[in-house]
Parts: structure tokens; sequence; C-alpha cells
């Protein structure tokens, strides 16, 4: 059926997202001048197609303008569309003075040619601003309903990471009386379910009335879309305290950014999600954080350059003890865990396990692994849990978790639903150990 030659475009999304267009002139000149040059390689970029992040530092706009930076806190889920209406903006700005610099350059040198992007995502990083504090950061087992809705930053340790699928982010639909045509967006909280208004939302002075639509043809617009699990830290606990997770939605330039044991920073919004509908079974509300951000902090430690002076201290102590290098491995050993005295072969097994060894490929192509496992067996107090924290600070990448009310099966590897995605795919997947909530 081809299009009317007449025909009226209303968004009829939540009304939140048009709330604050009118700051948007004051975004885009913030964009303008604090990431110029963000937005240059952004429009210099050669893939069109592609979704870009815009990462800002909520810093910066707090002592631009503090009023939006306190409306960026107070509703980011209403602010933030408009923010990235503001990028497209600025966007403009800068591809006009671009083109201005083509024109007074040489005509004969190659440039490449700049493109207005259309899926740019302003990210919000939380870092050296206020939004650090415990007021606004706290922990994930004292997150609560007074933090839903506002931007909220959790810390924590990946211990699951799902694969990226395909999530259906927008449809047009078409009023069959008056050839209105409006934008839907499926509520992520409902299982990504679309609500059709009760009737037609033309603004047109007639007041349309009608209640029959239409899905007009290519009009859904997707999305990738990937859900992690991340669990506070277990250094961070009190004795006894059993360690919280949340669910955390990850989308387009978000996913695929974190693996399992990475520690992150998530900035983001808290909702929830309601469960499947069951007969005669209650629903219940899940919480359920949505990112707009994601910071590795592990990442910052494998970056860290060596100081000259630790390279030479290091060549020093082993040209003294070139002549006998256990002597010097015992050297070493007396650091490990050394609120612990003695235990010297269970120090030297944790010594190994982090350091590993080489793979080895045999002649049949099989591949044997070089990291060694480590079981430790003792009595109570005795300092195993010790040896493993001590061994999760030396690793760059780490999950510890408890085996505490699992069954000898459960510990090892249990079924469960997908999370989130449970209602629109239903698949599961292997846990490889009981994580007790």
């Amino acid at each position: 059926m081809p299009p009317p030659a007449q025909h009226e475009e209303f968004d009829a999304a939540d009304g939140e997202a048009s709330k604050y267009a009118e700051h948007a002139p004051k975004l885009a000149e913030f964009l303008c001048s604090f990431h110029s040059d963000d937005l240059r390689h952004i429009l210099l970029h050669p893939e069109s197609t592609l979704h870009f992040p815009l990462v800002i530092d909520f810093a910066e706009l707090l002592d631009f303008d503090p009023g939006l930076a306190k409306i960026l806190y107070n509703d980011p889920k209403g602010f933030l569309p408009d923010f990235d209406s503001a990028a497209q903006r600025a966007q403009s700005e800068v591809l006009c003075i671009l083109k201005k610099c083509e024109a007074l350059g040489n005509p004969d040198e190659p440039r490449p040619s700049a493109v207005q992007k259309g899926f740019v995502h302003v990210r919000v990083n939380v870092c050296g601003s206020p939004l650090e504090f415990p007021e606004s950061s706290p922990s994930i087992g004292k997150v609560r309903v007074k933090h839903r809705g506002i931007l909220l930053t959790l810390k924590g340790t990946v211990i699951r990471s799902g694969g990226v699928k395909m999530i259906e982010g927008k449809r047009w639909y078409q009023c069959r009386k008056c050839n209105c045509r409006f934008r839907c967006y499926p509520e992520l909280e409902a299982g990504n379910r679309i609500t059709l208004p009760a009737s037609c939302p033309s603004m047109s002075s007639k007041g349309c009335q009608s209640a029959s639509f239409q899905l007009i043809g290519d009009s859904i617009t997707c999305h990738d879309y990937q859900e992690i699990k991340i669990q506070e830290s277990v250094q961070l606990l009190d004795v006894g305290s059993i360690p919280r997770s949340m669910p955390v939605i990850l989308m387009d330039d978000l996913v695929d950014l974190v693996k399992a044991g990475d520690d992150v920073i998530v900035t983001g919004i808290l909702s929830a999600k309601w469960s499947s509908d069951v007969k005669d079974v209650r629903c219940n509300l899940d919480p359920m954080f949505i990112a707009n951000y994601v910071r590795r902090t592990n990442e910052l430690k494998s970056g860290i350059d060596i100081p000259e002076e630790i390279i030479k201290d290091f060549e020093l102590f082993w040209a003294e003890n070139r002549a006998t290098p256990l002597e010097g491995r015992n050297k070493i050993l007396k650091g490990i865990c050394p609120q612990i005295f003695g235990l010297f072969t269970v120090k030297l097994a944790v010594a190994l396990t982090l350091i590993g060894g080489v793979q080895h490929v045999d002649a049949s192509g099989t591949k044997v692994r070089g990291e060694p496992h480590m079981l430790l067996v003792g009595d109570p107090g005795t300092g195993k849990s010790q040896f493993l924290k001590f061994a999760a600070k030396l690793s760059n990448r780490s999950v510890i978790t408890t085996g505490l009310g699992s069954t000898s099966a459960g510990l090892t590897v249990t079924a469960v639903k997908d999370g989130v995605c449970e209602s629109m795919t239903g698949q599961q997947y292997m846990k490889p150990w009981n994580n007790k909530q």
C-alpha cells in the first residue's frame, strides 16, 4: 500500500522525551565547546551506520551549567534523549566549520569526507564528580527504591556475560483514518512489548479519535542488546555477608565491552522488569540496571607503565640471587599473604597458579592448557579464604564466589533462565557456579 500524499508525523513516546527540548541549544553549545575534537572524529569516520559514543564528564557539565547537571541527575531517562538530539545539532555546527575549512584549503589535497552520523549516544562519565560519593554511588546490596529514576553509579565485578542479541527499539504506525504517522517505543520493563495508544495521537484541530492503526513497512529499528550481571566486591563486605548482584542491560556501542572477571564502574538508570506472566502466579518487579556508560577499572591496572626504578630493582634482585635462585624465590614467597605465618608449600602453589604455564599442542593438534587449578582443603580457620582473597587482589581478572547453601552438583553447574530475555527468547545457559543471593 503506497503512503498517502499528505500525512502528519507525531512522536507517541512518553512525553518526557521532548520535555527538555528547550535546553538543546545550550547542550549543543556545551558539546561544541568541550568535545569538538570528538565530534570531528565522528564526522570523519568512514562508517556511517555504526553507533558512536560521545563520552562527557559530569564534572565539566556541572561547571558549565549546574542547572543542566541537576536535571541530568534527577531525570536521566527524560534528559538523555534530548542530549542525543543536541549531539546531532552539534554535529551540524561542526560539519559546517569543516566544510568551510575544506573550501579554503587546497582543492587538490585529498581529504576524508565528513558525513553526519545518525547514531551518536551521549555517555556520562562521573569520574571526579560528586556522583562518586556513597550517597550517589551505593554498593549493590544497598540499592533501594529511592535510587530509582536518578543517575546512579554501581561498582562491581562481572560474573556473567550473555550473548549479543538483537532487540526492537522503535516502530512507525499510521492511522487509517487521518493518515497520522507516529512512533511507538517498546517497554523494556515489560519484556519489550509495544503498547499502542488508545486513540490516534494526532494534534490536528479536528481531533481524530480513531483506534485503527497499521504498521508501516520497513519502519522497525533494531539495536544490539546484551545482558551482564555484576556482583559487589567480596573484599569490601563485612564478615559473613553474602555478595549481592544486579543484572545490567547494555545496548548499541556498549555491548561486548566487558567480560566475566572484569571490574567495572557502570553509570545508568535503575529500573524494574515484570516477571513472566504465569497463570495463578503473582507478578513481581525485579530490579534491572540500564547502563549509559561502562568503564573497566582492571584495564587501568594493565595499562600502567612500570617505572624505570622498579625495573632496575627487579634486575638487581635477580642479579644478586643469580647463583642461588631458590633463595630469591623464597624471598618472593614471603611476600605472598604475609599475614599468615609459614605454610610455605601453600604459598608456592598460589604463586604458581597465578603465574600459570605454557599451553602445549601435541602432534595431533590437541591443546593442553598451561594454567593449573588449585584445591585448598583444610580445617576452619587455617587461612584458606585469606589465600584466595590475596590471589584475587594480585590477579588482573578474578571472580570470588561462594558455595554456601548449594548442593554438590549445584556448586559445579546449574541450568538457569537467561534473565531479562527470558520472556523473549526462553533460552537457558549453564552457570559455572551457584551464586547464592
